[in-house]
């Protein structure tokens, strides 16, 4: 899975660091209307008295795509409340704040000698494209620098934050006059890419100057499988890169779908139906969190 696709399916805190870009965006290769995946989760213990819809989401999409279907805007209106992964992100200015504070750090080597020698050219070129000052990289921790060039890369795409998935459903429960929680902080997933050792992190800035000439059909690819529902083939996308290495796997991936799991187990033992709208690799493979839930006694119902 390159780092763009990880970013896309699984980390809605990527907006935080994207930056202006004015080259033309590209014309992309996707579908304008599809069904993405949504399941059904219902008890089937006493105590297990809630019920959840599970939707995955990209956190950035195209223009003009129509993801909604009918069954989908039904499970919304019959839902009590939206569940997202992080609250917060529309405060542009408190984000911003919150990213600086964990990014930067004192002493830190320049950017280029935090990849091999080989790829320095390489991301000469990155950096140039992102319209990022290499003075504002280095001062950057490895993770932050591999977030914010992929995040750039985005932005050369074409794709806006505005268009996420999350933000229309949040405006959409607002509408509804229906409350909007969250299963981190801005911290807390921004916390997942600060702990992890430097090695690690220098693999996520390896993995987007390797990829770069690749952004664009990477997106296209998950996107369409996406938009399709189809998700064995995000399964395939979520089994390799960065994520090919247990440990990796285990903080960014793993741990957070059992800690998410543990809050929606709490919240189905009370009564209301929760719609559960979480980065679409969240939801797939045999680490999901309906996979967890599941083992939990729940039964879990693929309902489009």
């Amino acid at each position: 899975m390159t780092f763009l696709r990880i970013i896309l399916s699984m980390i809605a805190a990527v907006s935080l660091t994207a930056c202006s870009n004015t080259s033309e965006p590209v014309q992309l290769n996707t579908m304008k209307e599809g069904k993405p995946a949504l399941w059904k989760v219902t008890g089937s213990k006493p105590e297990q008295i809630g019920t959840a819809y599970m939707f995955g989401t990209i956190h950035i999409l195209p223009k003009n795509v129509d993801w909604r279907t009918p069954l989908l805007e039904s499970a919304m209106k019959e839902s009590d409340r939206l569940i997202i992964e992080v609250l917060g992100l529309e405060d542009t200015d408190n984000a911003a704040k919150i990213f600086a504070k964990l990014a930067i750090s004192p002493n830190q080597p320049e950017i280029e000698s935090r990849v091999k020698p080989s790829l320095r050219d390489d991301l000469d070129a990155v950096i140039d494209k992102s319209n990022i000052p290499e003075f504002a990289l280095n001062r950057m921790e490895s993770w932050a620098a591999a977030l914010s060039l992929a995040s750039a890369q985005t932005n050369a795409l074409g794709l806006d934050s505005s268009e996420g998935v999350e933000k229309k459903l949040v405006a959409q429960f607002g509408e509804f006059k229906k409350p909007v929680e969250g299963l981190e902080t801005i911290e807390q997933q921004l916390g997942y890419f600060d702990k992890l050792p430097e090695s690690q992190q220098r693999d996520m800035l390896t993995s987007v100057v390797e990829e770069a000439a690749d952004t664009k059909s990477a997106f296209e690819e998950l996107f369409n499988a996406w938009i399709s529902g189809d998700t064995d083939k995000i399964v395939e996308l979520s089994n390799g890169g960065i994520l090919e290495d247990p440990k990796t796997r285990e903080k960014l991936l793993v741990a957070r779908n059992q800690d998410w799991t543990e809050q929606l187990d709490k919240k189905l033992q009370s009564p209301g139906i929760s719609f559960v709208a979480v980065g679409a690799a969240h939801l797939v493979g045999p680490d999901a969190v309906q996979a967890m839930l599941e083992k939990r006694g729940y039964k879990i119902e693929k309902i489009q």
